[in-house]
């Protein structure tokens, strides 16, 4: 036994090396940038974090040693994360950690559609008159789930063709879910030119569709929306789910821009569609709207963020729960934004209240000020609110770099008590 556990220290030391090693050649930051110069880049575990993540550091050794598991990972929050590149570029550091580079893509939504920006990774084709609605719109009243926006219609035959571009990391699927509204009978769901190569699964809950093909897809999927009678008024679509069974991490992102904590607490299907997606690990990026504003409330924020952690806690009480603490920002392109810093207390605060852990890239960036320094390096948009593409890499795969510590850590501690 003792042999056993030697040869599994010494062959994840070995990869952990690997990837320290690539790391240090993957990021590389422009003159003027320093990183955790002051501070290390890591996870902040605070009350029982630490213990929730065991389970997510255990199918980490599963997928690492033996090549099997699937871990589902779902990341919430605003422009930062609609955009794509963050997400992205998390999907490729994971997959060049994980020697098999399995995996699927996960959740997706047609944002083009809803007139907005979609993730570089895959483009939108789509017929039929189409609405939408977002959860930033706080004058409209409309169902949302997890992916904070939806799209319906009522056209006789309206569609939409997701294209998945050949540098994506995941394209290959032979199983989707469709969340929508409850059907009834005046709606059907198409897939033209898979005649015969597909079968629907029918869920005893309400809310989504499964469908399973034949073969593996590996480019493009077309789905069309058949309304077959006058009675039915819309078709309501929330997103879809790409799987393909494989091992491997499954990286679903939700993002709208503008959205603040309160935007998600909008979502009321969010929890049940949560709990549908089983995530092995949610990510919370939020919080550079809600600092936005010339008054920031913070035990305002606090509270709403409290209640945003509570409600995905009700989808899977253990689920493990990181906190991003947003980077610095100008407001309105010129002045210095200095409710970040009581944003960043204020989300530890919530850390220490609800048992999550906290990556504080607001004091990794740099802290106050900040923002000028990657804005000359040319990582920041001239809005100096965004990031710019290679910004956004950066980030990701410091949060990457982050989580390979935590579980670095973790192999220690067990080796210890084994």
């Amino acid at each position: 036994m003792k042999i056993h556990i030697h040869r599994i220290t010494l062959t994840l030391n070995l990869m952990l090396a690997m990837v320290s090693t690539q790391a240090q050649w993957t990021i590389t930051l422009p003159t003027g940038i320093q990183i955790g110069e002051n501070m290390n880049n890591r996870f902040l575990f605070y009350g029982n974090a630490e213990k929730t993540y065991e389970p997510l550091f255990r199918s980490m050794n599963g997928l690492i040693l033996k090549g099997e598991g699937t871990i589902n990972i779902v990341q919430i929050g605003d422009s930062h994360i609609q955009a794509g590149f963050i997400p992205e570029q998390m999907r490729k550091d994971f997959a060049s950690f994980i020697s098999s580079g399995c995996g699927a893509r996960g959740l997706v939504f047609p944002y083009r559609i809803a007139k907005t920006n979609n993730p570089a990774d895959y483009f939108v084709k789509f017929t039929g008159k189409w609405k939408n609605c977002r959860n930033v719109e706080i004058k409209k009243n409309c169902s949302l789930g997890l992916t904070g926006i939806m799209i319906q219609t009522r056209d006789t035959l309206a569609e939409m063709t997701f294209h998945f571009r050949e540098n994506a990391t995941f394209r290959e699927f032979n199983f989707i879910r469709i969340f929508h509204d409850p059907l009834d009978t005046s709606f059907r769901v198409d897939f033209p030119g898979l005649e015969g190569w597909y079968h629907v699964v029918f869920p005893i809950q309400t809310g989504y569709t499964d469908i399973r093909f034949d073969s593996i897809i590996t480019d493009s999927l077309r789905i069309r929306i058949v309304k077959k009678d006058t009675i039915g008024k819309y078709f309501t679509f929330y997103g879809i789910d790409f799987e393909n069974g494989d091992p491997g991490i499954v990286y679903s992102a939700s993002g709208v821009n503008g959205a603040e904590v309160t935007s998600y607490l909008r979502c009321d299907l969010m929890k049940d569609q949560l709990r549908i997606l089983k995530p092995g690990w949610v990510i919370l990026s939020l919080g550079t709207n809600d600092a936005y504003p010339l008054h920031f409330i913070k035990e305002e924020f606090i509270a709403n963020y409290i209640t945003l952690v509570n409600k995905i806690r009700e989808a899977d009480p253990s689920v493990p729960i990181l906190l991003m603490v947003p980077g610095d920002s100008y407001r309105r392109h010129r002045y210095d934004n200095l409710n970040l810093v009581e944003a960043r207390k204020a989300i530890l605060e919530v850390a220490q209240q609800t048992d999550c852990a906290v990556w504080d890239f607001y004091s990794l960036m740099g802290g106050p000020k900040s923002i000028m320094n990657w804005y000359k390096a040319g990582l920041v948009a001239r809005d100096k609110l965004h990031f710019s593409k290679q910004g956004y890499l950066i980030q990701a795969d410091l949060l990457f770099e982050a989580f390979i510590d935590a579980y670095s850590s973790f192999i220690d501690k067990s080796n210890l008590s084994d």
